[in-house]
């Protein structure tokens, strides 16, 4: 076979880390190696059965069954609408300032090529979402990685990028609740961030993905504060929230003109989201209010059980504000995500993800995907 060389953006991406893990994960699975998955956020919960019946009716309608519009179906945007209105006291225009995506990824990585030009810059965090860095490398643009240290509470520190930085850059990329650190942004931090990007004409492309995976605090949507409409677009996503990862379907919204350009790039790469998808995700945003409580409950259990009996093992710094996850720092001796990550698998057949997959700033954690049942976290703990 003809071996043909991969583009220059294709060879500068790293590998991608969960197609690594999962490559980890098959070479067990081909020894007949039984582990422990706490590796990747796939929520091991079924979706709601009324969604699932949606999903069933509504393929069966001829009109579903042809190409979707790419702007989506009015009663999915009309459902967005109500639901941003109820939860976060914010209006915004289902015909004009919402788009529905093939999962908030598609639209994350896909933005920067509306309005990113070779060469300019794209502010990610780090340790953050390794789609950001693809987003933007893809886009030809530079990377600037904004440290999320401990000592900051895992908030970028706008103050220490550079004048020169701010002045070049075209998207920052900002996530909270945060994957992988799990913290929430409070308000007064949102607001800087606000002020931040409309000083310096930055576009702030905010990921609220994890919005709905909350325990004590409910976390924020950009919008609620004054001034964002002009410089933001939010991704959300029914992934979390209704466990509908394999469902592929989100949304993005906010300023008219930033929601077009990704519109444009949307009639370029795809045809629309399958209309059944769509009605079955109306109905989760208009029915399922009690079935979002109940995974609240879940993963507010698993974490609450998982931190208590982990920080009697081998963790004495752990992070779980929100999310379904947790940031755990490294036991003193241990210095290298990855190796501690390869001591897990290798001894105790438990599979995590090393800090420093998610950027440098990531080295000296690892995270924990709480997406597995209680019995199974206690096997697992117990095995610590």
């Amino acid at each position: 076979m003809r071996n043909f060389e991969f583009s220059k953006s294709l060879n500068s991406l790293p590998p991608y880390l969960f197609a690594e893990i999962d490559r980890q994960k098959k070479e067990l699975r081909d020894k007949g190696v039984k582990f422990i998955d706490f590796s990747i956020g796939d929520p091991d919960v079924s979706a709601p059965q009324g969604v699932v019946n949606t999903l069933f009716e509504a393929a069966k309608l001829k009109e579903n069954q042809k190409y979707a519009l790419d702007q989506g179906k009015l009663n999915f945007r009309s459902a967005i609408k109500d639901w941003t209105k109820k939860r976060f006291g914010v209006s915004v225009d289902a015909d004009k300032e919402i788009l529905p995506l093939i999962g908030s990824k598609e639209g994350l990585v896909h933005f920067p090529l509306a309005f990113v030009n070779k060469g300019d810059y794209v502010l990610i965090p780090s340790p953050g979402y390794p789609g950001y860095r693809g987003a933007a490398i893809f886009s030809g643009a530079k990377v600037y990685e904004m440290p999320l240290l401990e000592k900051n509470n895992f908030l970028p520190d706008l103050e220490r990028i550079p004048v020169s930085m701010r002045n070049k850059a075209k998207i920052i990329y900002v996530n909270y609740p945060n994957n992988p650190t799990s913290v929430l942004a409070p308000m007064d931090f949102l607001k800087k961030l606000v002020e931040f990007c409309s000083q310096y004409g930055i576009i702030l492309a905010y990921d609220n993905a994890y919005s709905e995976i909350y325990f004590e605090e409910k976390p924020h949507s950009i919008f609620e504060v004054e001034g964002a409409r002009e410089i933001a677009i939010e991704f959300h996503s029914l992934s979390k929230t209704f466990c509908m990862t394999g469902f592929r379907v989100g949304w993005a919204a906010g300023n008219e003109n930033l929601v077009k350009g990704l519109l444009k790039v949307k009639t370029n790469f795809d045809s629309g989201i399958f209309g059944a998808i769509q009605d079955a995700g109306a109905a989760a945003l208009l029915k399922e209010d009690a079935y979002a409580d109940n995974v609240r409950r879940i993963f507010k259990e698993r974490r609450d059980f998982f931190v208590q009996n982990i920080k009697r093992k081998l963790f004495s710094q752990v992070y779980a504000d929100a999310t379904f996850y947790v940031w755990a720092k490294l036991p003193r001796k241990s210095k290298s995500s990855i190796d501690f990550c390869k001591h897990l698998l290798e001894d105790k057949r438990i599979v995590v993800t090393p800090g420093l997959g998610f950027g440098k700033y990531g080295e000296g954690f690892i995270r924990f995907a709480l997406t597995a049942e209680k019995d199974i976290i206690k096997e697992a703990i117990s095995s610590l």
